[in-house]
């Protein structure tokens, strides 16, 4: 009876049911296939998993596990392709088609898109469209040369779709996390070690998989090799109009449409590990330091701790290495200068004077301080200065609006001595400004008057956090 077990074998039907039962195995299989980037597993790290389900087990349940991971049993249901020695190991090569059902069973084995793979999946695509254009593909509809093109330009169209779905599930569980991560306790880590290997892994996961994907689903990326995604389906969806093949047409377009829709959640896991990457850095840094300084306090410190009383307090040149080395250069003496009495000079002088003081009055102030120590020509230009300033503190500003345009439309038409100059005035008062900062935008506009034409970069204002 042990040797009619021995020898038994099932379908592919039925190893993949029993398969399915005991998938732990294929999923650390899986694992240490995407961990080593390899396409073939060793025979005895797969038996290592095997041996590890069946210590587990009742003795039935284990010759079931015996007889189903038996590799005859595996490679005449077709589950394993091949098995062969490379390089003095024998290594089986897994029937990928297998791999992806398992994967489909736990998000976190979705194969990752690199943008290896992304351009792997678009040379396809790219393939068909050149063909396309140079007419070696039949246009008619109903042939059965078209319908076989058109076929497999579908299938890889969802099947690209689906993975790029998968993986951003897996991607958003990981943003989750890394955002738990950015807005806990800094001193939540126990050890800088385990930061920095966070880090690390987040810092590679961003560059291997979450940037290739997010510049993948931009609707303007082009590639040396080809168009993306959505260029390369608006010619298909125009290729399918010329020919008035409607319904694919339709088809192309809604799958436009679903590739944008992933652009949000892929960017929201962009920014979310970004965000991470960046405070985890600065806490790296602030870590350093500290073990740095800590380690230079220790050891001034033990030298304190001699039968020597000379040594009993810390030497501050024990201390340097906790400083910044700066290089100061040689002061050389100010050479001597005299003010002038000319009128033109002392003009200038008490310009500049009423000026600076002008800077520090109060902001309801009407007056202009020293005014009766300079012209009343400047005077004037002061007070004007100063009433601008006002203005503009107290202007409740829009936010999200060309301001410099908003600005000139309040102020010409009320204010019969307002230059179209004064814009760059309100602008510098405005940068100022502890309440906004300006957020430059890609548009251009141009304000003309009677004297000046102003062409400059739209600006709007945002407010400042606080």
């Amino acid at each position: 009876m042990a040797s009619k077990i021995t020898n038994k074998q099932f379908s592919t039907l039925e190893t993949l049911q029993r398969l399915l039962r005991y998938r732990e195995v294929m999923f650390k299989a899986i694992e240490f296939a995407d961990i080593n980037h390899a396409g073939a597993i060793p025979e005895t790290v797969f038996y290592s998993f095997v041996i590890a389900l069946k210590e587990q087990l009742p003795n039935e349940q284990a010759n079931e596990v015996s007889l189903l991971f038996n590799i005859d049993n595996l490679l005449q249901a077709r589950i394993i392709n091949d098995r062969r020695n490379v390089d003095g190991v024998t290594k089986l090569l897994f029937n990928t088609s297998v791999f992806e059902v398992f994967r489909l069973c736990r998000v976190s084995l979705y194969r990752p898109l690199t943008k290896v793979s992304l351009n792997a999946a678009m040379t396809p695509l790219w393939s068909l469209m050149r063909q396309v254009q140079r007419g070696k593909l039949s246009t008619i509809l109903g042939t059965d040369d078209y319908l076989e093109w058109v076929d497999d330009l579908v299938y890889r169209v969802s099947d690209l779709l689906g993975k790029i779905r998968a993986n951003i599930a897996k991607l958003q569980n990981v943003g989750i996390e890394f955002e738990k991560a950015a807005t806990a306790d800094p001193q939540g880590f126990s050890q800088l070690d385990v930061k920095r290997e966070s880090f690390n892994m987040a810092a590679k996961l961003y560059q291997r998989e979450i940037d290739p994907l997010k510049l993948f689903l931009d609707k303007h990326t082009r590639y040396e090799e080809g168009d993306g995604i959505f260029l390369t389906l608006e010619y298909f969806r125009s290729f399918f109009n010329t020919v008035n093949d409607t319904s694919r047409a339709y088809l192309m377009l809604s799958y436009e449409v679903q590739y944008l829709d992933l652009f949000s959640p892929i960017k929201q896991v962009a920014n979310q590990v970004s965000i991470y990457l960046q405070k985890t850095e600065q806490s790296l840094h602030e870590h350093s330091a500290i073990d740095h300084a800590y380690s230079v306090l220790l050891g001034a410190y033990e030298k304190t701790l001699g039968s020597d009383l000379r040594n009993k307090f810390i030497d501050i040149s024990d201390l340097k290495p906790l400083g910044m080395s700066i290089q100061c250069p040689t002061l050389y003496r100010i050479a001597p200068f005299r003010t002038e009495k000319s009128p033109s000079f002392l003009n200038v002088a008490f310009n500049e004077l009423a000026a600076r003081v002008q800077n520090y009055a109060p902001d309801n102030s009407e007056k202009v301080l020293l005014s009766e120590s300079i012209s009343k020509e400047a005077a004037q230009k002061l007070q004007y200065s100063q009433r601008l300033a006002r203005w503009v503190d107290n202007f409740d500003w829009p936010l999200n609006t060309d301001f410099l345009a908003l600005a000139y439309k309040e102020l010409n038409q009320k204010w019969p001595d307002f230059k179209l100059a004064d814009l760059f005035e309100i602008q510098s008062r405005v940068i100022n400004s502890t309440k906004y900062q300006l957020e430059l935008k890609n548009q251009y506009q141009k304000l003309v008057d009677d004297t000046y034409e102003v062409q400059y970069r739209v600006r709007h204002l945002v407010l400042l956090s606080n």
